[in-house]
C-alpha cells in the first residue's frame, strides 16, 4: 500500500533525506525546529478515543493551538523575565506537548519534571535552580504554579515570538542517589534527529508503516529522556502520528492499540516482562499440552530467519491478537537490561522487539538494527549512531563521545560536566562482540564479597529468577550483607514457597553464589517502588530497612501463613472490585459474588479472566459458580498451590 503523509515523495526514505536536508542548511535553533516540525500541516499528529470514536488533531491544527497558547503562557508568568526556567510538571497528554513548545516559544527554558519523583524533592531542585514558576496538571509546588487549563487558555490574537528559550532540561531517575540536571540544546536535538535517520536507513523495519500509517503509542513519559526523544523527536520531526491512551490500565492500552492500529510502541523492560510474562501464563493454563506446542513453534520461528515471520503469522495469529494484534511493526525496549527470555518471547510469535541504549546524560545512543532473530534475542544493544562514538576503557566501562549528549550536565546547582570533546563515562559495563555492544551491568551496582570476589549483579540475576518468581535482585542490605531479595506475587501457601526456596537454594550453588549471599528475602510485593521503572539497589536496600517493603524469611514462612493468606484475599478482593465497579472496602470476604454483590454471569466469566492472568490458575467449569465468595476463591488457588 502506498504510503500517506509523505510529501508527495514515493517512499519513506526520499521524503526523509529532504526533510533533513532543509533542517541541515537552516540555524539549529528549537525555532527552527518547531518551524519544521509542523511544516506538513495537513498530517495527523495526535489520535484519541472517548472510549467510542477516534478524534484526530492535525499538525496544522494543534501548531496553532500552540501559538494561541504562547500568549497565556506570558501573561502567567508576566513577571519573569525571559530566558528563565520554567517547570512543566503533567503526565502525558496532548496538552503536555503544547504547554511545552508555548513555554519554549514565550522564551522561557521548559524543565521537565520527573512526575516520578517526590514532591520534597522537586521543590528541593525548583530552589536549587531558582525555578520561576510551574505549568502543573493539579499539584502545587513552593514556586508561581499555574494550573495547564489556564496556563494554555487559548487568547483571541497570536503572540508575537521574538526568540525561543536556548535550553531544555530534564531530570535524571535518581537512582544513583543524585537527581541531575541535563540540559540540552537545538544544537543537540538536531544531531539526534540525524541519528535517527541513519537508523532509518540501516534498519527497515523501524520505517513499516500499516495501512499507509505510522502511529506511535505515547507510552513512556515525555519528561524522560527516551519518551522525548526516542518517541517523539525522531518521529514527530518527520510528521508522524501519536496515539494517546485515556489511562495506562494494561487492558486499555491493548484496546487502544489494536482501535487505533498502532505501529510502534517503545517501552522499558518490566513492561515487556510483565506483558510477556501474562501471556505466557494464560498459555500455560491451557494446558501442559498447549503450553509444549507454543514453546516449540516459538523456537522454530527464532530459528528460521525472516521464515520465521511467515510461519509466525501463520502458526501463532491468536497469541498476537491477545495481545496487539497484526498492526505491529516495531518494538523497542530501553531504560535498563531486558532478559533475553523476554526478547525470545516477542520475537518468536512475530513481532520484531530490539534492544536500545541511551541515559540522561547523553540522549539515545544505539539500538540493535538487525532482522535477525538470533542477535535480536541476544540482548546486544547494536552500535552507536553516525554522531554518536563508543569507546570501553579499560576497566570495562562504556565511553560515549559525539555532539548528541547533553551540553551541560548540572548537580546541587553547579555544572560539573561539560563534554564538548571530551569522552562521557557511562558507569556501564560493556562487551563489545562482533560489532556489537552488549550491556554487563552498572560498576556502582558491583558487589564486593568478604573473600574479594567481585559480583555483577545483572549477570547472575537471571539464574536466579526460578520458577514462579517474578523477579530478582542481589544488593547489599543495610546490615552490610551480600543479600538477594524474590518477589513472588501470587505465591501464598507454605509448600509453593519453600519450594521456591529450595529452587533458589540451588541455583545459588549453581552461580557459586552459596557462601557469598548472607541472607535470603522474600516479598508477595514488586521490587520496583511506585513511580520507578528501574529497580536502585540503594533504595531496595533502604525499603526493606525501614519497613516500606513488607518481606519474609522463607525459613519462618509457618508464622508468615496467615499474612499470606490476607495477602491472597487483598488481591482477590481488588479482582472483584475492578470487575464490579465497586470501591474494595464494599466487598466483604464472605458476600456472595452474584446475591449479594449483583455480579452477572458475564461479570463472573470476566473475573475468573482476572484471576487466571493474575495466579495463572484457570477455573474451567460453569459448574463452579457454587465458588462465589473471596474466601472460597483463596481456599480454591490455595488448593491448587
Amino acid at each position: 500500500m502506498k504510503l500517506r503523509n509523505v510529501r508527495g515523495f514515493d517512499n519513506i526514505d526520499d521524503y526523509v533525506k529532504y526533510k533533513l536536508d532543509v533542517y541541515s542548511k537552516r540555524e539549529k535553533t528549537f525555532g527552527t525546529l518547531f518551524e519544521l516540525m509542523f511544516d506538513e500541516q495537513d498530517n495527523v499528529m495526535v489520535e484519541t478515543t472517548d472510549g467510542y470514536r477516534i478524534h484526530k488533531v492535525t499538525y496544522g491544527e494543534f501548531k496553532n493551538k500552540i501559538l494561541k497558547a504562547v500568549g497565556s503562557v506570558k501573561s502567567a508568568f508576566a513577571d519573569v523575565p525571559v530566558g528563565e526556567i520554567i517547570g512543566l510538571y503533567m503526565s502525558n497528554c496532548p496538552e503536555w506537548l503544547v504547554c511545552f513548545w508555548a513555554i519554549l516559544a514565550a522564551g522561557y527554558k521548559p524543565l521537565l519534571m520527573n512526575t516520578r519523583l517526590s514532591n520534597d524533592v522537586l521543590n528541593g531542585i525548583l530552589k536549587q535552580y531558582a525555578v520561576k514558576g510551574v505549568i502543573s496538571d493539579g499539584t502545587a509546588f513552593e514556586v508561581k504554579t499555574v494550573l495547564k487549563e489556564d496556563a494554555i487558555a487559548p487568547s483571541d490574537e497570536i503572540a508575537d515570538i521574538v526568540e525561543f528559550g536556548s535550553e531544555i532540561y530534564f531530570m535524571s531517575s535518581g537512582t544513583s542517589g543524585k537527581v541531575k540536571l541535563c540540559a540540552y540544546t537545538g544544537e543537540n536535538f538536531y544531531y539526534q534527529i540525524c541519528d535517527s535517520v541513519n537508523i532509518v536507513s540501516t534498519c527497515p523495519d523501524i520505517k513499516k508503516h500499516y495501512k499507509g500509517e505510522l502511529k506511535h503509542l505515547v507510552l513512556l513519559p515525555l519528561c524522560h529522556v527516551f519518551g522525548f526523544i526516542a518517541v517523539y523527536l525522531w518521529f514527530g520531526f518527520f510528521s508522524r502520528t501519536f496515539v494517546f491512551p485515556r489511562d495506562l490500565n494494561p487492558t486499555t492500552i491493548q484496546r487502544t492499540v489494536k482501535k487505533h492500529e498502532v505501529t510502534h510502541i517503545f517501552a522499558v523492560p518490566m513492561v515487556w516482562d510483565a506483558v510477556a510474562k501474562a501471556a505466557t501464563n494464560k498459555i500455560k493454563a491451557r494446558g501442559a499440552k498447549t503450553y509444549k506446542r507454543f514453546i516449540s513453534t516459538s523456537k522454530l520461528v527464532n530459528s528460521t530467519g525472516r521464515l520465521g515471520d511467515f510461519l509466525a503469522r501463520r502458526l501463532l495469529s491468536e497469541v498476537r491478537d491477545g495481545l496487539f494484534g497484526d498492526s505491529i511493526t516495531f518494538l523497542i525496549s530501553g531504560g535498563s537490561e531486558i532478559s533475553t527470555s523476554t526478547l525470545s518471547f516477542f520475537n518468536g510469535i512475530g513481532y520484531h522487539l530490539a534492544n536500545g541504549y541511551g541515559m540522561t546524560e547523553i540522549g539515545i545512543v544505539s539500538v540493535e538494527r538487525s532482522r535477525s532473530k538470533k542477535i535480536l534475542n541476544s540482548g546486544a544493544i547494536g552500535a552507536p549512531f553516525g554522531y554518536t562514538k563508543h569507546r570501553v576503557d579499560e576497566n570495562g566501562i562504556l565511553l560515549i563521545g559525539g555532539k548528541t549528549r547533553a551540553t551541560r550536565i548540572l548537580v546541587d546547582g553547579e555544572t560539573v560536566c561539560s563534554y564538548e570533546d571530551e569522552w562521557f563515562s557511562t558507569g556501564d559495563m560493556m562487551r563489545f562482540e562482533n560489532g556489537r555492544y552488549f550491556a554487563s551491568g552498572r560498576v556502582d551496582d558491583m558487589i564486593i564479597c568478604e573473600n574479594g570476589e567481585n559480583i555483577a549483579p545483572q549477570l547472575v540475576e537471571k539464574e536466579l529468577t526460578v520458577e514462579h518468581v517474578d523477579r530478582a535482585c542481589i544488593f547489599t542490605d543495610c546490615d552490610g550483607r551480600v543479600a538477594v531479595i524474590v518477589s513472588v506475587p501470587g505465591c501464598y501457601t507454605e509448600e509453593r514457597i519453600g519450594k521456591i526456596h529450595q529452587a533458589l537454594v540451588e541455583a545459588l550453588a549453581s552461580a557459586r553464589l552459596d557462601r557469598a549471599v548472607g541472607k535470603i528475602y522474600f516479598t508477595n510485593d514488586s521490587l520496583l517502588a511506585s513511580g520507578e521503572i528501574k529497580i536502585s539497589r540503594k533504595r531496595l536496600a533502604q525499603r526493606i530497612a525501614n519497613g516500606t517493603l513488607c518481606t519474609f524469611d522463607p525459613n519462618s514462612v509457618q508464622s508468615h501463613s496467615e499474612e499470606l493468606a490476607l495477602g491472597l484475599e487483598r488481591e482477590l478482593c481488588e479482582c472483584f472490585a475492578e470487575v464490579l465497579g465497586k470501591e474494595p472496602c464494599e466487598v466483604g470476604r464472605n458476600s456472595r459474588f452474584f446475591q449479594d454483590l449483583g455480579g452477572t454471569s458475564i461479570d463472573y466469566h470476566i473475573l475468573l479472566g482476572r484471576i487466571r492472568e493474575k495466579f495463572g490458575i484457570e477455573i474451567f467449569d460453569g459448574g463452579n459458580e457454587h465458588i462465589s465468595t473471596i474466601s472460597e476463591f483463596a481456599a480454591y488457588i490455595q488448593n491448587k498451590q
